[in-house]
């Protein structure tokens, strides 16, 4: 038993408040005196509702000190509210906590006791197996007779240079058959077939050979992830013939290694994920407010500062690890590292630094240069920040940029940088006189236009630096950015619709649909969130992008494709991480891949407990759908 407990209980609910009690046991021999209780909850707490204590949060962190002393054996209870409608699940509730006085103490933190727990989770019905398991599913398959069976130190020969990236995967992918890339011809070949559109691929398994056909590089890619996927935890391959292409260029995925770090080998086993489900982008979320995970050389506070966090850290604890140093980083090497190993798997790796908004851990490490100690504006940020936006009107900003983004674009091979730029919180700027003389030089009246300001800067910078801007869909806001900018829509697809209509490119990432951080089932003991959605499987593999555009509508052509997306407040784990990507993943492949016609809901079902079966065997977690 813990020394400390800690049982938060709602004991009311409205549309618009949740009044909650919170109670603390002392099973110690300890008699607590001058003590203080720091815990981590997502959600804004009213501080004027406290009964007893006085209480203050940043961000998920919070402290609660002035507390009575607290005897052997007795129990301390306070009551506070916070302004939001009726609690779902157990993780809106306390996350971590612990205790100091002379010495600091764990407190045990038990599962949040809800007014009407859910509990509707619905195992999918069982269907019966696929005999091949390829997700996602091919646009033409024809399955044979027999299999070919592999023997050991068996060479693949590859006629032209763009297979060879492909060959040296498969090899990785499968080192128990000692396969060689070889330079002649052999039982199994890649060959080009220049005639092939971009991206598709031609596999032919028979009893005695495997050829793949592709153009170029990404079509050899998937090609091999269809082998795989065959081969799934063995060493024979059913004889068939695939025909295979994409409906959307670009199908992506985004992880978030700032509210959380994760560690090189989790990033390079996402991407490999990615890979095997046709997946041809990694958005690589880098920065935020909880850390910078990118060494930048000419500015090693951002890592030395802006990488760690805890309670007497210019960077506050935050979400998980709270009673301790936490955080992390890649060097410019180890990125390095990830890049080359996700082109091997034919998939680009896209930068995001997130500004203006999102700058907290950026603005910690260098207040020298980001920080306006003359604006007087008041702000909270939607995950409860006062103090995480970056000024248009300081010159250090503009140095921060260009000096981040030189490094930046130096460093990554891809033609596109993600600048974020959403959630910057109403009120900013509005009480600086630096801002003020800026909006007055440029006759601008609207904060939002400073914001524009900031990124037609980036924009114009990245430009020269031969990089094409990204951003969430509140880039546009201003109205200053030109549409070479590309629009990822989050917030609904509606907003993708209205960009397009403006003449940007867009890529659809609504979070109804395809965040993988909402929760998976209508469940009370289910970890996510849900202001999008819940999300379970069947909703997101029915996601049908821009159904209710006419086919022939022009900005069909301005919709660059899917992405997937997981953000890491509540994701601090390997197997966590794996857990809320699988098998939504997989669903969301089949809808940025296969054609509306060629997609079944029950097919995929069969199909994926193959592939489940294949994710067994390499020993990676995923939530069941059929228990």
């Amino acid at each position: 038993m813990s020394l400390f407990r800690l049982d938060l209980k709602v004991i009311n609910q409205t549309e618009q408040r949740t009044r909650f009690s919170m109670t603390i046991s002392n099973h110690s021999s300890l008699i607590l005196k001058d003590w203080t209780l720091y815990f981590s909850i997502t959600r804004l707490l009213d501080a004027n509702s406290i009964t007893q204590g006085e209480l203050s949060q940043v961000g998920s962190f919070c402290t609660l000190k002035s507390l009575p002393r607290l005897e052997n054996g007795d129990l301390f209870n306070t009551e506070f509210e916070m302004p939001t409608p009726p609690l779902q699940l157990q993780c809106d509730g306390i996350l971590e906590a612990f205790i100091t006085t002379h010495e600091q103490y764990i407190v045990d933190v038990t599962p949040l006791q809800l007014i009407e727990p859910q509990s509707n989770a619905q195992p999918l019905k069982m269907i019966s197996k696929a005999s091949i398991g390829i997700i996602p599913k091919p646009q033409e398959i024809q399955i044979g007779s027999g299999v070919f069976e592999f023997s050991q130190k068996e060479g693949v020969f590859s006629e032209c240079k763009q297979a060879e990236e492909a060959v040296l995967w498969l090899i990785e992918a499968k080192p128990e058959l000692d396969l060689s890339l070889g330079d002649q011809t052999s039982r199994i070949e890649f060959k080009q077939l220049e005639s092939l559109p971009h991206q598709s691929y031609q596999l032919e398994v028979s009893r005695n050979s495997i050829t793949l056909f592709a153009s170029g590089s990404q079509g050899f890619s998937h090609g091999v992830a269809s082998l795989l996927q065959l081969l799934g935890n063995g060493v024979k391959a059913t004889c068939i013939q695939i025909s295979d292409s994409p409906v959307y260029d670009y199908r992506g995925m985004m992880l978030d290694c700032s509210r959380h770090f994760h560690e090189l080998d989790q990033v390079k086993l996402t991407i490999d994920q990615l890979a095997r489900y046709k997946y041809n982008h990694f958005h690589w979320h880098l920065t935020d407010d909880e850390g910078w995970r990118i060494e930048i050389k000419a500015f090693p506070e951002l890592t030395d500062i802006g990488a760690w966090r805890g309670k007497d850290l210019p960077l506050t604890a935050q979400f998980k690890h709270i009673d301790s140093k936490y955080g992390g980083f890649y060097s410019q090497q180890q990125i390095k590292e990830v890049i080359a190993y996700a082109k091997r798997r034919g998939i680009t790796v896209i930068p995001e630094i997130d500004i203006p908004g999102h700058c907290r851990a950026a603005i910690k490490a260098l207040p020298h240069l980001l920080l306006d100690s003359d604006d007087r504006s008041i702000y909270r940020s939607v995950q409860h920040y006062t103090d995480n936006v970056l000024s248009p009107a300081l010159e250090g900003t503009y140095v921060f940029l260009d000096t981040v983004l030189e490094e930046v674009a130096q460093l990554f091979p891809a033609p596109y940088v993600h600048i974020g730029a959403d959630e910057v919180p109403e009120g900013v700027w509005t009480d600086s006189k630096k801002c003020q003389a800026v909006m007055t030089k440029h006759g601008y009246s609207d904060a939002k236009e400073l914001q524009g300001h900031l990124l037609r800067y980036v924009e114009n910078k990245l430009h020269s630096l031969g990089k094409r801007m990204l951003g969430w869909e509140e880039a546009q806001y201003g109205d200053k950015v030109s549409q070479q900018t590309v629009i990822y829509s989050w917030q609904s697809e509606e907003a993708a619709i209205k960009c397009a209509r403006k003449g940007f490119d867009v890529v659809l990432q609504p979070g109804q649909y395809t965040y993988l951080d909402m929760a998976q089932e209508f469940d009370a003991t289910e970890s996510g969130f849900y202001w999008a959605n819940i999300t379970p499987l069947k909703h997101a593999y029915h996601y049908r992008p821009l159904s209710e555009i006419e086919a022939n509508d022009p900005i069909q052509q301005k919709v660059w494709g899917i992405q997937a997306g997981l953000w890491c407040e509540l994701i601090d784990s390997a197997e966590r991480l794996q857990y809320m990507v699988h098998p939504r993943l997989q669903a969301i492949a089949e809808v940025a891949w296969t054609k509306e016609t060629n997609k079944d809901w029950d097919d995929f079902l069969s199909r994926l407990q193959i592939d489940l079966q294949a994710l067994d065997g390499r020993d990676i977690h995923y939530r069941n759908p059929f228990y």
